[in-house]
């Protein structure tokens, strides 16, 4: 894996036109663009679950 700081990386996902109706509400709402709301999104996510047994088996379970 290479873990260079600096580079841009595209990430895509496939979302319903609910999901990006909603998502880009919450973006609007939250005063900042997808991108910035997604990198807050995965960082907190993975802060609080990847390191914490109980946390990542909770999310685990409630994956759909």
């Amino acid at each position: 894996m290479n873990n260079k700081v600096g580079r841009n990386q595209i990430l895509g996902v496939r979302a319903t036109n609910d999901f990006i109706t909603k998502f880009d509400a919450l973006c609007e709402r939250l005063g900042y663009n997808r991108s910035e709301v997604i990198r807050y999104c995965l960082k907190r996510f993975h802060n609080e679950h990847f390191n914490n047994p109980e946390n990542f088996r909770r999310a685990r379970s409630e994956m759909f």
